[in-house]
């Protein structure tokens, strides 16, 4: 292969050269004619020694990252070296000289080669015209097994390319950027990323390829998440706060109304909180309200939920339950905030037709608490 690679650049008049590796040895072991030619019309400047001398340190990492330093002496002539096998051992190397618009090039594509973006350039038939080094992290493949070959080619996962595919459609149809955020299988697993697809328009307008980039947003997804959790979250009792729970039952409600399930409401509240925390201070108050919180916690299933409305007021959902069911947790309940010396008024009732907003329920929900608690208080 090697030799066909010389001979191809050979009769292209291109000054280019086979040079081998010996740890930090290198060797040219054959050359162009063009490159004989170059090294002649440059003597005193570049001479194979001096080049030599360079090239270790110029040496590319593998093989899918040509290398390209400037010649001590000639600066606006580079050596670019393309490794022929992996480790790299054998390259072939270009004299090439550049102008200031391919060094600016050369900075542009050294830099994109170390982007921790996917960046790539594809063609309308979805082939990867180039692709960076940082795909290798993502699916465990060579830039090499890219270049020529769609990801439907290449055998991606079939979720990515149904991803992938209408977006750079889009592209190409409207000659407009596109972006869309997407979760996809990697090596890793699922990985969160956003993806920006451009066409890259030529100088008469016409385009034929577009770049794209794609940067991994999942940890600034599972940041988000967190902080919409801590939004939802009461940071006392760690149950929902008000806000969680209005978003939860409206919800919940929705489905009720497409006859899709059932929502069984209670709202607790202590009695005489305030005489708590008079008698015990606001820090054993506090221990009360975490103590109850607790216990709802343990009472619900995964599909209920439960949430401190305010003050010593909390409320829990209990989803698609029948009302036998839901009387047997509130008395579960009841018992169990006893047992720590706490007393509750409670109000159970399930979302009906009437009930058009949260307001509704838990207006309903609130009157026969407020009941029980007058009937107590009555006894008393």
């Amino acid at each position: 292969m090697s030799d066909d690679v010389l001979a191809w650049f050979a009769a292209a008049n291109v000054p280019a050269f086979l040079c081998r590796r010996d740890e930090e040895r290198v060797e040219i072991v054959d050359r162009t004619t063009a490159f004989t030619a170059e090294v002649d019309t440059h003597a005193g400047l570049l001479d194979e020694p001096g080049m030599l001398a360079q090239l270790p340190a110029a040496w590319p990492a593998s093989r899918s990252s040509p290398a390209v330093t400037p010649l001590a002496g000639l600066p606006d002539w580079q050596c670019v070296l393309q490794a022929l096998d992996e480790p790299p051992t054998l390259c072939v190397g270009i004299l090439r000289f550049s102008t200031v618009a391919q060094r600016d090039n050369d900075t542009f594509f050294t830099t994109v080669e170390a982007l921790p973006d996917i960046v790539a350039r594809l063609d309308r038939n979805h082939r990867h015209v180039y692709i960076n080094p940082t795909i290798e992290r993502f699916t465990g493949l060579s830039t090499q097994q890219f270049i020529g070959r769609s990801k439907r080619e290449i055998g991606l996962p079939q979720q990515l390319v149904e991803v992938w595919e209408p977006l750079v459609n889009k592209v190409f149809d409207t000659a407009e950027p596109a972006e869309q955020e997407d979760v996809l299988p990697t090596v890793h697993g699922p990985r969160h990323f956003l993806t920006r697809v451009v066409p890259e328009f030529r100088p008469d307008g016409a385009f034929h390829t577009v770049l794209s980039t794609s940067h991994d947003i999942t940890h600034l997804k599972e940041l988000q998440w967190q902080l919409e959790l801590l939004a939802r979250t009461d940071p006392l009792t760690s149950v929902m706060n008000r806000r969680g729970f209005i978003e939860r039952v409206e919800a919940e409600l929705l489905r009720v109304g497409q006859r899709e399930g059932r929502l069984s409401l209670l709202v607790l509240d202590v009695n005489d909180f305030k005489a708590i925390n008079d008698s015990f201070g606001h820090a054993a108050g506090d221990s009360v309200l975490i103590a109850i919180g607790e216990v709802l916690q343990g009472e619900t299933r995964d599909d209920d939920f439960a949430a401190r409305l305010g003050g010593d007021e909390f409320c829990v959902g209990l989803v698609d339950v029948d009302d036998t069911h839901a009387a047997s947790v509130v008395e579960r309940i009841r018992l169990r905030i006893n047992a720590i010396g706490v007393d509750l008024s409670i109000g159970l009732a399930s979302a009906g037709e009437h009930d058009h907003s949260v307001s509704d329920l838990l207006n309903r929900v609130d009157q026969l608490m407020y009941r029980e608690k007058s009937r107590r208080r009555d006894r008393s």
